[in-house]
């Protein structure tokens, strides 16, 4: 399918063969932000420029088998109904990684069950409108069957409150995830390993403490608590350093060297093992 994609719109990826090495540039945000006052010309390419359709047919790719392109296809279909020169720059940048990445997939391994997630959020990421980007993943035999990379409806007033909500998305997906594997017979009666970067919101949702910080918090993100400190617990909340948050890179445009890095990891190239990643962790902050 991917083959396909770039076949049909490899006439607008101009005859540079050259790939690119992630689906967006770092700057991406900025580079939309900055859009100026168009020439007639570029007027003209922007309006016979593909552009809903090279998001459509990316989108279904984003959705199925490449949470590597989640991020792009989220960002970039905010520009669907009114293009601009920027975000069809942006587009063809994203047809080039995928050109080069077209073989890519979800690899699953191992003989062990080991259901657990990351969950992530970018503070204020978008330049607009202010508001923070969620982004969740989940595991199961080291390979991704959930993910998410989806702008927030309000704009969050700290770091902390914008994990905070990424956290509620990502428990609703594991609330339902193990209520499947219960009708399949497969119950879990251990909570399920729930990693996350800020320890800000951990504690907000282990120890309901930081009144005067989270009055302001909607009631029904406190919904978390019960499934992290009910009589039956759904998850366990672990503390890891943002370098091993593989949800990061659904939160915003990374550089080179570490989106590489976590999509070895959301694609299952590199395995994600709860056991190691919370072992690892003991280790650096021990260490810190």
């Amino acid at each position: 399918y991917a083959e396909k994609v770039i076949q049909k719109f490899n006439h607008v990826m101009g005859n540079s063969r050259k790939n690119k090495e992630a689906p967006l540039p770092s700057n991406a945000q900025e580079l939309l932000a900055a859009e100026r006052e168009l020439t007639s010309e570029q007027e003209d390419w922007v309006s016979k420029f593909p552009y809903r359709s090279i998001i459509g047919a990316i989108l279904y790719l984003a959705l199925h088998t490449r949470p590597d392109l989640a991020y792009a296809i989220g960002l970039l279909s905010r520009y669907s109904s009114n293009p601009t020169y920027a975000s069809c720059r942006l587009a063809i940048h994203l047809l080039k990684y995928l050109r080069g990445t077209t073989s890519k997939g979800i690899k699953f391994s191992g003989s062990k069950f080991d259901l657990h997630v990351f969950s992530d959020a970018d503070w204020a990421g978008d330049i607009l409108t202010r508001r923070s980007t969620t982004g969740y993943i989940v595991f199961l035999c080291a390979g991704a069957i959930a993910w998410q990379s989806k702008l927030q409806t309000t704009v969050a007033t700290s770091s902390m409150e914008s994990e905070y909500m990424a956290e509620y998305a990502a428990m609703q997906e594991l609330v339902w995830l193990r209520g499947v594997l219960r009708e399949l017979g497969l119950a879990l009666t251990k909570p399920t390993p729930f990693f996350m970067d800020s320890k800000s919101a951990k504690d907000l949702s282990e120890n309901p403490v930081y009144h005067k910080r989270s009055k302001h918090i909607q009631i029904k993100y406190h919904w978390v608590r019960e499934h992290v400190n009910g009589r039956f617990p759904t998850a366990r909340l672990i503390h890891v350093s943002t370098k091993d948050m593989a949800a990061d890179i659904f939160t915003k445009a990374l550089s080179t060297k570490l989106f590489k890095l976590h999509e070895e990891t959301i694609t299952g190239e590199k395995r994600s093992i709860s056991n190691e990643v919370e072992k690892n962790q003991k280790k650096r902050f021990k260490k810190g």
